[in-house]
């Protein structure tokens, strides 16, 4: 395998990792927000609600960083596919197409790849 290769197959295991991440985090958010619909159907006040849930509430700021980890190596793992893609000569418009985004995210990102060297 090439350093590109090698590359691109290190940053899927990373985005891997990240999505069975997220998987975990948005069903720990699910069952406190189950919770949190629970106690205040039971008349809890939010406040209430929150205090006797020990924080569990604060899954929101987990959530938002866990996302922004997911789309970080998402990221990294398209920058590595135009960079392979590019160096076994295909077409970044006809990538871009299989990838499902527009031309000019493509070019993008083709063009980011570069630059990074990746």
């Amino acid at each position: 395998m090439t350093k590109k290769a090698d590359r691109l197959v290190s940053d899927i295991s990373v985005l891997a990792e990240a999505s069975k991440t997220l998987r975990n985090v948005l069903l720990r958010y699910e069952r406190a927000l189950s919770t949190l619909a629970t106690r205040v159907q039971r008349g809890e006040s939010v406040l209430e609600a929150f205090d006797a849930m020990d924080g569990a509430m604060r899954r929101q700021r987990e959530l938002s960083e866990t996302l922004e980890e997911l789309e970080a190596a998402r990221h990294q793992v398209r920058l590595a596919l135009f960079s392979l893609a590019s160096a076994q000569g295909a077409s970044m418009s006809e990538l871009g197409r299989r990838l499902g985004v527009s031309r000019q995210l493509a070019s993008r990102l083709a063009n980011k790849a570069e630059r990074a060297g990746s």
